[in-house]
């Protein structure tokens, strides 16, 4: 299906050469068409369908520039903007070539995806992404406790940081119980 956004998007992007963000286009499409305020009832329900709506019309935007003309629509996290010619290698289109982009616009050109999220499959990605971003502190608080300094370190350099720190901490050494679990502890959440 065509999205119906995808000349207003165009229109978007051709007064906004420099580039324009998701934000920027978001705004403005709920100030043309105030239907697109009325998506759903639940708030965050309603920006994932109006977020949906405006990547499946970047997406198919993008496929249909380059097939049909060769210009390439670059889509990134910050800013979405139309490719000078002279940017895109020979070849191939940099941002289709992207294996991330690829599934990205797999995704949002899958109207099923927009049929089937509903409040608790958003509410669900929400606290997914929340669940990630504790992860990723608890993983970088891990590896200031081992002392490590590598972001991702191999098994053997965990364990081996970890063996180096037991023999200093442990209880049986003279070492602080707290400090032992802590670093136990460390070493676990690198490991799983």
């Amino acid at each position: 299906m065509r999205n119906p956004l995808i000349a207003t998007i165009l229109d978007l992007l051709k007064r906004n050469l420099g580039g324009i963000s998701e934000f920027n286009i978001l705004k403005a499409l709920k100030e043309q068409f105030p239907e697109f305020n009325q998506l759903a009832e639940d708030d965050n329900l309603q920006l994932f369908r109006q977020h949906f709506l405006i990547m499946n019309a970047l997406y198919q935007l993008q496929a249909s520039l380059w097939q049909d003309e060769k210009i390439e629509l670059s889509i990134t996290a910050l800013q979405i903007k139309i490719l000078p010619a002279n940017t895109v290698k020979q070849g191939g289109s940099n941002a289709l070539s992207n294996s991330q982009n690829t599934k990205l616009a797999a995704y949002y050109l899958d109207w099923h995806e927009y049929e089937k999220t509903d409040e608790t499959e958003v509410s669900r990605l929400i606290n997914s992404f929340y669940q990630r971003m504790d992860l990723e502190g608890e993983k970088q608080s891990a590896l200031d406790i081992l002392k490590i300094n590598t972001p991702t370190p191999s098994r053997a350099e965990i364990k081996q940081q970890y063996r180096k720190l037991v023999k200093k901490h442990h209880p049986d050494a003279g070492g602080s119980p707290e400090a032992f679990i802590e670093i136990r502890q460390a070493y676990e959440q690198l490991l799983h």
